[in-house]
């Protein structure tokens, strides 16, 4: 589909403009059905056109496409086969996300209301090299339990049912991070949500309906 083509181009864009990763770091997939639609290897986030992104089904055989799809569609694949309801995925490297993914920071993540509701249940799991089975394994291992997933010394992984989503969940994300370093650097202790509120909070959906 066009349209998926476009959102995965309007999301590069807007990835660099907010300067959430650098460099040819990241990648973004889409799906429709069985069709999976990912960055190609090599692309710059900010810089997409029509002919980056490959088109391949579910067990990564290409579809569309003449260049080498991004050596992370495997990570991507294994979220899609495992989480039905999700239909796009985003992996940046944004500067906060990944200080706190290098280091032995433990995130405080109820601190306001749209933290509360993305991250809820953000994970962290350990270091695998870029593109390997390893790493794809791993994902798979949590991704049913998350939609947020915080790579050691790598970036962040966010899915969702639409790339919009995906959007917001990085901000909310990348915007938390930036608070727990700012509070570590200047001695500043942060104070989360109690528990309790944040349940209710979850529960009723006074943000949005409580994902799954």
């Amino acid at each position: 589909m066009e349209r998926i083509r476009e959102q995965i181009i309007e999301t590069g864009k807007w990835i660099m403009d907010q300067k959430l990763t650098w460099g040819t770091s990241g990648n973004i997939s889409g799906r429709d059905g069985t069709h999976v639609y990912v960055t190609a290897s090599g692309t710059v986030m900010g810089d997409l056109k029509a002919e980056d992104i490959i088109v391949c089904d579910l067990e990564g055989n290409i579809l569309e496409g003449d260049k080498k799809p991004s050596k992370e569609t495997g990570m991507h694949l294994e979220v899609y086969r495992k989480c039905p309801d999700v239909q796009a995925i985003v992996h940046t490297s944004p500067f906060y996300g990944t200080f706190c993914a290098c280091s032995d920071m433990e995130l405080k993540t109820n601190l306001f209301i749209e933290s509360m509701y993305y991250d809820e249940k953000i994970l962290s799991i350990p270091y695998y090299h870029a593109g390997s089975r390893a790493l794809a394994e791993a994902v798979r291992a949590v991704c049913d339990s998350t939609h947020v997933i915080l790579m050691r010394h790598h970036g962040i992984l966010v899915y969702d049912k639409t790339l919009a989503e995906c959007r917001t969940a990085l901000d909310v994300t990348e915007n938390v991070c930036k608070m727990n370093v700012m509070a570590r650097m200047g001695g500043i202790c942060l104070e989360e949500v109690e528990p309790e509120t944040v349940r209710d909070f979850l529960r009723g959906g006074y943000y949005k309906k409580r994902r799954g």
